[in-house]
């Protein structure tokens, strides 16, 4: 047999294609799989910080006190302090926070309240509280692989303080 008899037969040989489309295929698929696993990872964290805001702002409008614009409150300070816990621990005081660096209460703001006239209640200000949260996230480290930045997530949500 010569050397053209060998080509027609290894060109006819299909035995151990599979394995050469799937060494082909397979980074590709692993960095789909990682990518999903990062894309998770971000809602996730996305949506522990949307509900902790919501807490933390639905808390505010229902403590007991008056909000600066509505009268002076000697606790409403301690009550923002609690609110900005609520959002980082998910409790009032101090604990673990619900996710990887998500632990400074500075990355949580609560502006002086605004007040809305409001006719339908007697002519009365309500005070419209807003609570925002910054957080960096906290990437599993495909992002630093391909070379982008760090991302910072921003949540905010508003509440009528109406009691």
């Amino acid at each position: 047999m010569g050397l053209r008899a060998n080509l027609r037969q290894f060109r006819k040989d299909h035995s151990g294609a599979a394995l050469v489309e799937f060494t082909l295929l397979a980074p590709m698929l692993v960095a789909l799989m990682c990518g999903l696993a990062e894309f998770g990872l971000a809602l996730r964290q996305y949506h522990v910080m949307e509900k902790g805001v919501r807490d933390a702002a639905r808390y505010l409008s229902r403590v007991p006190a008056n909000p600066p614009c509505v009268a002076a409150d000697p606790n409403w300070a301690t009550y923002v302090t609690q609110a900005k816990n609520l959002a980082i621990y998910g409790v009032t005081t101090t604990g673990s926070p619900l996710f990887r660096g998500w632990t400074n209460t500075a990355t949580v703001s609560v502006p002086a309240p605004t007040c809305l006239a409001n006719p339908r209640v007697n002519g009365a200000d309500l005070p419209r509280i807003k609570v925002t949260a910054t957080a960096p996230y906290a990437d599993i480290g495909l992002l630093r692989a391909l070379g982008l930045g760090p991302i910072t997530l921003t949540v905010s949500h508003e509440e009528l303080k109406v009691s």
